[in-house]
């Protein structure tokens, strides 16, 4: 559809289009401030014949899986069908990638019929992975702001979600650490800065690993407090410290917080892609600055506004 817009007294036609968000695009909120859509209007809608899978494999031990849609006569998936302009589809585009577009007709709450698309894998799997406890739990924010029917929202909440304790290798590798936190050598930031690029390391809560990663803003810096911001939804790349201090305590974190950053420190200790990652990486000592500022118990982190 097309929209005139007024800008500086001057006409401008742009092309906008309706899009329907199943997943993480739910929440709205977080839709403009962390993925910059400039969002026209939304809607609570329905997509009929669609069904509502994890099958994105995604990080395993941190975040497993993501949501994704498959068709399947009969059923129908509830959600957000949000209006956007040409420059914002193209931003989201670029965020969503991993995935291709299929044109659908919505069914908005109101009793309208809307022609947009809806973002779908690449390529269609039936094998399904448990979310992450925090990714499940955006679903069900969103699902909430949006007003969707409660009875789809309890189902929601219903679903199973990724618990480390069912995985023995997890289990161990926390073991291990515990054993050996105290018998690390210290390693500065400058060390593991020079490890970005080649021969890469990364840091979760002071641990540094020799290990790969999918995301180059992971490597050669600790990411305790990239994690942290990102279970609260804070829009991370906006925000982020480059993994230098002040650091956020340990000790002070919730257990959500805690668990949630530590499923990271899980997922580079185990090589949790692989074919990417090291499998047994070697845990190579601790970070000092972290250190020290746990020893202290003193910082001054504090987390950016948490999107509401």
């Amino acid at each position: 559809m097309s929209r005139i817009i007024t800008s500086n007294k001057q006409l401008v036609r742009t092309m906008a289009m309706w899009s329907f968000g199943y997943g993480s695009n739910m929440d709205v909120t977080a839709l403009q401030a962390k993925k910059h859509v400039k969002v026209i209007e939304h809607t609570p809608a329905v997509l009929p014949n669609f069904k509502l899978a994890f099958t994105i494999k995604a990080m395993t031990y941190s975040e497993p899986a993501y949501a994704s849609v498959r068709k399947l006569e009969g059923e129908e998936v509830h959600g957000v069908a949000f209006l956007m302009d040409e420059e914002s589809l193209a931003e989201l585009d670029r965020t969503e990638r991993g995935y291709n577009k299929a044109i659908v007709t919505l069914k908005a709450y109101d009793g309208r019929d809307l022609e947009g698309f809806v973002y779908v894998p690449m390529e269609e799997k039936t094998d399904e992975y448990l979310p992450s406890k925090r990714y499940l739990g955006v679903l069900c924010k969103g699902a909430k702001q949006a007003g969707l029917n409660d009875d789809y929202i309890a189902k929601l909440e219903a679903l199973p979600t990724y618990n480390y304790k069912d995985h023995p290798e997890v289990l161990k590798a926390r073991e291990e650490r515990l054993n050996i936190v105290d018998k690390l050598k210290e390693i500065t930031n400058e060390e593991l800065w020079n490890h970005k690029t080649e021969n890469p390391w990364v840091s979760c809560l002071g641990f540094v690993i020799k290990q790969n990663s999918r995301f180059g803003s992971h490597k050669g810096r600790d990411i305790t407090s990239r994690m942290l911001m990102q279970y609260h939804g804070i829009p991370i790349d906006d925000n982020d410290d480059g993994g230098r201090p002040p650091y956020p305590l340990v000790k002070s974190m919730t257990p959500g917080e805690l668990e949630y950053v530590t499923s990271w420190l899980d997922h580079y200790h185990l090589g949790g892609i692989k074919g990417l990652m090291i499998q047994n990486p070697e845990i190579l000592g601790f970070l000092k600055e972290f250190k020290t500022q746990q020893d202290s118990g003193e910082t001054n982190f504090e987390l950016p506004p948490i999107p509401q």
